[in-house]
């Protein structure tokens, strides 16, 4: 596997289809299949807590057709996009993607009840906003590389790290 590291960033569109208003966007996957997105948001309680059986929000917009959320299927859950997670306690939890294994997410609430979605990029404690993933056209299966888009959670400066996939 080889990495990559440029001074690039990119960011996300707001999702205006969340399932729950208090709910917060913390990072999404692009792909170069088509211009669908996948959210993950913060899923909150009534109470602005995390839901603590239930942390993240995941779902598509699709924004190379109608441009309307869609749930993720089983097979999208279970293989790619889904997630497992650790509590960590009541108010952060490490989450791990099915598609990603190699790097946990830590996701945790602050004091002002904000849910920050924090991983390693380019060896930086980051604010994960974007992850790409590049996948051969054929089949759109094999991964060739995937790009992290971030924030370092100290100095506020973008981070980005291209990892390719050998």
């Amino acid at each position: 596997m080889l990495v990559f590291f440029l001074p690039l960033q990119q960011n996300f569109k707001e999702s205006k289809f969340k399932s729950n208003k208090n709910n917060q966007t913390l990072f999404v996957i692009e792909r170069n299949k088509n211009a669908n997105t996948i959210y993950y948001d913060a899923n909150l309680l009534s109470n602005n807590k995390i839901n603590q059986d239930n942390p993240l929000d995941v779902y598509y917009i699709h924004y190379a057709s109608d441009g309307k959320r869609a749930e993720l299927n089983m097979i999208e859950r279970k293989l790619a996009y889904g997630y497992t997670f650790e509590k960590n306690d009541n108010n952060s939890f490490f989450i791990t993607l099915k598609a990603y294994k190699d790097r946990k997410i830590s996701l945790f609430q602050d004091i002002n009840n904000k849910v920050y979605a924090l991983m390693k990029i380019n060896g930086k404690d980051a604010k994960l906003n974007k992850i790409f993933v590049y996948a051969k056209p054929e089949l759109y299966t094999s991964v060739v590389y995937i790009e992290l888009f971030g924030e370092d959670s100290k100095t506020k400066v973008n981070v980005y790290e291209k990892i390719i996939n050998n």
